[in-house]
């Protein structure tokens, strides 16, 4: 995220802007203790020796691993 500079003067509209900034990166972060839902993107998870996987899951609830 790139903030803008602070003005010379305090001006309250840049200052919304600035928090609305702030608040969208925020709720774009995954938070410690809480669900994480990916929706229709795919899970890539990296194994101990380096290599990529794509984690998916069908409309049975069968999960699958694929190399990358």
């Amino acid at each position: 995220m790139k903030l803008p500079m602070p003005g010379p003067q305090y001006d309250k509209r840049r200052e919304i802007e600035i928090v609305r900034q702030i608040e969208l990166a925020d709720r774009q972060n995954h938070k410690r203790n809480r669900d994480v839902e990916v929706g229709q993107g795919r899970l890539v998870m990296q194994s101990p020796n380096g290599a990529r996987w794509s984690i998916e899951v069908d409309n049975a609830g069968t999960i699958t691993a694929s190399a990358l």
